[in-house]
């Protein structure tokens, strides 16, 4: 079994206006990832070992990561400085997509999860 997990890196959020009186928003701008991102992975996560990302482009302070609808994998990151934990049944879930933190250079792992 397999698991996609795709990674796109950003440098950063931006806001688009929307109009406020329109009733549908409380605010008068929603955040954004700014376009276009500055690179992107595609992985494909098992349940046998952990796969790793070469690493985020220089400019990246945000990184996208989907997961394959239906499936779940673990993951780790890593900024490079004495941290080298490598994706198990342990690490965090993610299933769908998430926003995370991180930094040029920065890596990911990930292992397939199974839910039983």
């Amino acid at each position: 079994m397999t698991a996609t997990v795709r990674v796109y890196y950003h440098s950063s959020v931006t806001t688009a206006p929307v109009d406020a009186a329109s009733g549908r928003y409380s605010t008068d701008s929603v955040p954004l990832l700014k376009q276009p991102y500055l690179g992107r992975e595609v992985l494909s996560a098992t349940t046998s070992g952990e796969v790793r990302t070469a690493g985020a482009p220089a400019g990246t302070r945000l990184a996208r990561i989907q997961v394959q609808e239906g499936k779940t994998a673990t993951f780790e990151v890593d900024p490079g400085i004495n941290r080298a934990q490598e994706a198990d049944d342990l690490s965090p879930t993610i299933s769908g997509e998430q926003i995370v933190e991180c930094g040029p250079g920065w890596k990911f792992g990930f292992k397939e999860y199974v839910v039983a």
